[in-house]
């Protein structure tokens, strides 16, 4: 495969995988009465039942090469990646709205680079300071709009949202650090990787929701009526095949095509799609005062990505 060929593909699954991740927001709008810890565990149940169906046919082939150091990533990705990122997500979601969640989320394209300044071709700290601050604004301008006119309890939820949001975006760009620098030396390829990883995932979470039925339920909860878990379980089937398995095999095979910063830049698309679903499921344009940060947001993340471009045209001159 030629350098030019890798890199088109890559993005290609990277853009695929943006897509299919991108609905993940709309599942904790169209499930208001679950918590976000259901949602998070039905999800990945049902993605390590998915997984599980892969890797029966090559557990032979798969269980001799698993090692102790393999099982261990698999868990802190686990966590970080998914079971631990989703929980924050969904519950931003519920609190502050789908938009201002998925713009927040939408810094890990400079959180990742960021994070992995050290790595080759990573962008230099002081040359991100300016689409930064644009992005920054962008942010405090929608939580202002999205704030306007809420009593003080209502401003102090908004802002625990805002907080989970930024703690999603550091877990999931420590995820994507930590996945693609493993997967560079791992002994697996995208697919064997993504099934074991959904296997994890699946395990846990069962363990989890276990525990949190031991708990017992919030008697406080109204009863939830069955046609509401119906369509609970099928979102989460249709997220843990689609967003989870393969978005997550799209995601491996564009990590292993493209360079650690460049690829964890190209989340913004994960944005732009979430953004797509949430007008379109509200049937209507963004208004004014969501525009404006929304613009500012994208430009700050395209500026930044244009900076590692060039970046990475210098030094590919340079050698």
């Amino acid at each position: 495969m030629t350098s030019r060929t890798s890199f088109l593909s890559g993005f290609g699954f990277a853009l695929a995988a943006c897509a299919l991740w991108g609905a993940i927001f709309l599942v904790p709008v169209m499930l208001p009465e679950f918590s976000a810890l259901q949602i998070t565990f039905g999800r990945f149940v049902l993605y390590g039942v998915v997984a599980l169906c892969v890797f029966l046919p090559q557990a032979g082939r798969l269980l001799p090469r698993l090692q102790a150091a393999d099982v261990r990533h698999l868990i802190w990705l686990a966590l970080t990646g998914n079971i631990v990122y989703f929980a924050l997500v969904a519950t931003s979601v519920q609190r502050i709205g789908m938009a201002v969640t998925s713009l927040i989320v939408g810094l890990v394209p400079i959180t990742v680079p960021l994070l992995g300044r050290k790595t080759t071709g990573a962008i230099p700290l002081h040359r991100m300071l300016a689409p930064m601050a644009l992005i920054l604004a962008g942010i405090v301008l929608i939580n202002a709009h999205a704030m306007t006119g809420e009593p003080s309890a209502q401003a102090g939820r908004h802002l625990l949202g805002v907080v989970l949001a930024v703690l999603a975006v550091l877990s999931w760009s420590r995820y994507a650090l930590d996945n693609t620098r493993y997967l560079a030396q791992s002994r697996f390829n995208g697919t064997e990787w993504s099934t074991l990883w959904g296997l994890v995932v699946g395990l846990i979470s069962a363990l989890l929701w276990a525990l949190l039925w031991v708990l017992g339920p919030d008697s406080h909860q109204p009863a939830i009526p069955a046609q509401r878990w119906q369509l609970f379980w099928l979102l989460n089937l249709c997220i843990a095949i689609f967003s989870s398995w393969l978005g997550n095999w799209m995601w491996n095979a564009a990590s292993q095509r493209l360079p650690i910063t460049f690829v964890g830049q190209l989340l913004v698309f994960e944005t732009l799609f979430a953004l797509a679903y949430h007008f379109i499921y509200e049937r209507r344009l963004p208004l004014p005062g969501e525009l404006a940060p929304i613009l500012l947001i994208l430009a700050g993340i395209a500026w930044s990505l244009k900076r590692f471009q060039r970046a990475r045209s210098l030094a590919s001159a340079q050698d």
